[in-house]
């Protein structure tokens, strides 16, 4: 059996196979703050910042990695969403106070909860 043709005991993989798949060097700039945030990020995964660098490449390139969402919201979505929660505070801050005026404090307790609970799940949710 040819030494190309053996096999490696600890990885079952053909020893001195193609030389056309064998790893080479090849050289990529990053500015010193990008690479701090690879090194990080490696650092975090338990493994040097080269091969984090390189697994995410190779994610992107195989489409491994999530695609960002195909919608995007525009500055003037962003307004109206910002408009529209602004109102609402208004009618609930003049809600409180009639509410407070007829006597009902404990239905506002209870709003006040409910709305809480319910921005809390939301803040908390992944991902969809």
């Amino acid at each position: 059996m040819a030494r190309s043709d053996r096999k490696s005991s600890e990885t079952g993989k053909k020893t001195g196979g193609s030389r056309a798949d064998a790893r080479r060097s090849h050289s990529i700039r990053f500015a010193d703050s990008e690479w701090k945030l690879i090194e990080k990020a490696a650092a975090r995964q338990g493994i040097p910042a080269g091969e984090f660098a390189r697994s995410g490449a190779l994610a992107a390139a195989e489409n491994r990695i999530a695609q960002a969402p195909a919608t995007v919201l525009t500055p003037g979505h962003l307004a109206l969403i910002e408009s529209t929660w602004r109102m609402a505070y208004v009618l609930a801050t003049l809600n409180r106070e009639q509410l407070l005026d007829a006597d009902r404090k404990d239905d506002l307790d209870e709003l006040v909860t409910e709305a809480r609970e319910v921005m809390q799940e939301t803040m908390t949710e992944g991902p969809a």
